[in-house]
């Protein structure tokens, strides 16, 4: 400790050093293991499909029966209320420009 005069804390000091210490963990904590906790979460997934006779349309929604002619290339989930709309129309110009732009750009 080297030389001079040093204050021991005391056993109440302790207790507060150590009760802070163990808040401060525990938002840590919270903060970091929210991820995909929520129970109102949203998914978009961006399929690649190969085009067959089996790709059916039914209004502006896309149905392959065979699993094998889909590839998921992104999947997009996000707690509801924190982006955009649940009843997002991907065949919008809008969302199209924004989802090619997500592509396009290079990776964290």
């Amino acid at each position: 400790m080297g030389n001079g005069q040093h204050k021991i804390p005391t056993k109440e000091e302790l207790l507060q050093k150590h009760k802070r210490i163990n808040q401060i963990q525990k938002v840590r904590l919270l903060l970091t293991s929210r991820f995909l906790q929520s129970t109102n979460l949203n998914c978009v997934a961006l399929c690649e499909v190969i085009t067959s006779k089996n790709l059916q349309k039914h209004g502006n929604i896309w149905v392959c029966p065979i699993s094998d002619h889909v590839c998921t290339r992104f999947l997009f989930v996000y707690e509801n209320g924190s982006v955009g709309d649940v009843n997002i129309n991907t065949q919008e110009d809008k969302i199209q420009r924004e989802i090619s732009q997500v592509i396009t750009s290079k990776p964290c």
